[in-house]
């Protein structure tokens, strides 16, 4: 545009002066010194360029460190001491599921002072006995076959009051016998046989219990265990 305006300038001068062609019909060229209104400045190209400045922002993500706390209930597992049965206090993942006490009670008594002079007439962890729950109040235990058989019979007696005592949770009070799914007739806490699948409480077995209960049981300390992942050590509280 710049240069059209020039060229047109050029052109009216010319034309105005009368001095662009001669009388012979011939081009002349105009002096530098007679071109007006400095029409022959050079006008300088200028290039501009936009610099567009992106800035990504940095995000970063750390993981704060947490802690958990884990619940526990103070279950009683029966074991014999003499002639008699006493309980130990041991805790228990809350909620206390029957699986989970019946395993506790075939690992036999605690280790240390606590389980001093306390035996079990159970099989161990190796032996299964399923334990299940129908919501009546009323837990079932399927004894696996030869069940008795590894158990003397001094002890029997002994063995199902040990399961019959410990199951007794919260809103539990008596517990069936079955042996491969078929009810089975199982002793009382007298040596006689109760009458298949009959449901056993408490009372059935008082006779067996001592009267008090080692002093050391109620020393455990039982409440909510809190666990941080980034610890090495545990904390008991409660």
């Amino acid at each position: 545009m710049v240069r059209r305006v020039v060229v047109m300038m050029i052109c009216i001068a010319s034309v105005a002066a009368g001095c662009s062609f001669n009388n012979g019909g011939q081009v002349q060229r105009i002096g530098a010194n007679d071109v007006p209104y400095r029409l022959d400045d050079t006008i300088a190209t200028t290039t501009s360029s936009t610099t567009t400045t992106t800035i990504l922002a940095a995000t970063s993500t750390s993981a704060a460190p947490t802690s958990s706390t884990i619940a526990f209930e103070a279950v009683r597992l029966y074991f014999i001491t003499g002639g008699q049965l006493t309980y130990v206090l041991v805790p228990v993942p809350s909620p206390v599921a029957l699986p989970q006490v019946m395993a506790k009670l075939q690992e036999g008594p605690p280790q240390g002072d606590i389980g001093t002079g306390l035996r079990t007439a159970l099989p161990g962890s190796d032996v299964q006995i399923p334990v299940s729950d129908d919501g009546s109040g009323i837990a079932s235990v399927d004894l696996p076959a030869g069940f008795f058989d590894t158990i003397p019979q001094t002890d029997q007696r002994f063995a199902i009051a040990q399961l019959v005592l410990t199951l007794r949770l919260a809103g539990i009070g008596q517990v069936r016998f079955t042996q491969l799914g078929e009810p089975v007739r199982v002793p009382r806490g007298t040596g006689e046989l109760a009458e298949p699948g009959q449901p056993l409480a408490l009372q059935d077995y008082e006779v067996l219990l001592k009267a008090t209960p080692p002093t050391t049981s109620t020393s455990l300390a039982v409440g909510a265990l809190t666990v941080d992942p980034n610890a090495t050590t545990t904390s008991t509280v409660g």
